[in-house]
This record gives structure tokens, C-alpha cells and sequence, in this order.
């Protein structure tokens, strides 16, 4: 969803072809406040900010990405600039929030992956270590076996790699059954 701020006589205008241009639904916030209200009810993919706005009121820009959440900012001058422009505009930010997104998430994976791999290796060698001592009950040296078993197979799931979304379900699910080699799913 795009919210467009502005004051302009063409708001609607730009409202409707931005939605037309890039396929998200637009709504028109007419000052700072309303804006405000309306980022704090919703989630805004585009934060388009009509630059005359801005001019106005110089803290009006602090104002407005104080609240804009995840919102990628635009900035448009609707006096100056046609309505294909702005499109073309908000469809780049689009684009660009989009690769962000998935970069942060990428990021978050591989940090998880490796905090992960930690704890994993830590299990393993507590387990084994726990393992080796002679006086150690059966019944506990059974269900450390079976710990120790999950966690390789906890280890070898995190060195597959990254995967998509629904590679992702089935993955997971596949550690749940303990399948024998998850990675084989990629």
C-alpha cells in the first residue's frame, strides 16, 4: 500500500494512477497529521511526500519518517512532475524496497543459521562428552543417543543452506518427521 501526502489539487489523480502504475492501493493523507494517523493505523510499503508539503512546514519531513515505519520515502513535487513520472517513481521504490527486504532477511537467516550451528555444536559435544563416562546410566545414555541424533541432524539441515519459502515448509517439516536428509528437498 502506498500513502501519498500532499495538499495538491491533483491528489486523486496521482492517487489513481499511482495504484493503476504499480498495482498497490493508494490513499491521500492531505496534511502531517493526517498522514501520521493513517501510519499509525496501517502498513505502508511507499511513503510518496509531496515536496511542496515539506516546504511549508520544515519539520514536517522529521515528522512524517519518525512515523513511516518500514515505509521506503519518496519524495514527489506534483506541481513539477507529471503523473508517469511519480508512477515510475514509486514503482522503482517499490523495487527497491522489495530487494531491501529480502537482503534484511537473508541477513537474519544467515545470523540465526550461525547462532544456530553454535548451539548445535555445543549440544554434540556436551552429548559426547556425557557419553564417553563409564558410570553413565543406560536409560540417560539412551536419550542422550537420541539427542546427539537430532542434533546431526540439526547440523546437517543447517549446512543446506538458504531456501525458499515453501522449500522452507517442507524443510521443516522434514526436521519434524526427522526425515533422514532434509537437504535433499532443495
Amino acid at each position: 500500500m502506498i500513502l501519498l501526502v500532499t495538499a495538491s489539487s491533483r491528489a486523486q489523480e496521482s492517487a489513481a494512477a499511482l495504484e493503476q502504475g504499480t498495482g498497490q492501493k493508494t490513499q491521500v493523507a492531505g496534511s502531517v497529521p493526517q498522514a501520521v494517523t493513517r501510519l499509525r493505523n496501517a502498513d505502508y510499503e511507499v511513503l510518496a511526500i509531496d515536496q511542496s508539503l515539506l516546504e511549508a512546514d520544515f519539520r514536517a519531513l522529521d515528522t512524517l519518517l519518525n512515523h513511516a515505519g518500514t515505509a521506503m520515502p519518496l519524495y514527489v513535487n506534483l506541481s513539477l512532475h507529471s503523473v508517469e513520472r511519480v508512477v515510475r517513481e514509486a514503482q522503482v521504490a517499490l523495487r527497491r524496497a522489495e530487494k531491501e527486504r529480502r537482503t534484511a532477511l537473508r541477513t537474519v537467516e544467515r545470523d540465526l543459521r550461525n547462532q544456530l550451528r553454535g548451539e548445535v555444536t555445543g549440544i554434540l559435544l556436551t552429548s559426547e562428552l556425557a557419553l564417553r563416562d563409564p558410570a553413565l546410566p543406560t536409560g540417560i545414555a539412551a536419550k542422550l543417543h537420541l539427542v546427539q541424533t537430532m542434533a546431526e541432524k540439526n547440523a546437517r539441515a543447517l549446512a543446506c543452506g538458504v531456501r525458499t519459502a515453501t522449500s522452507n515448509e517442507q524443510f521443516a517439516l522434514s526436521v519434524l518427521r526427522h526425515e533422514s536428509d532434509p537437504c535433499s528437498l532443495a
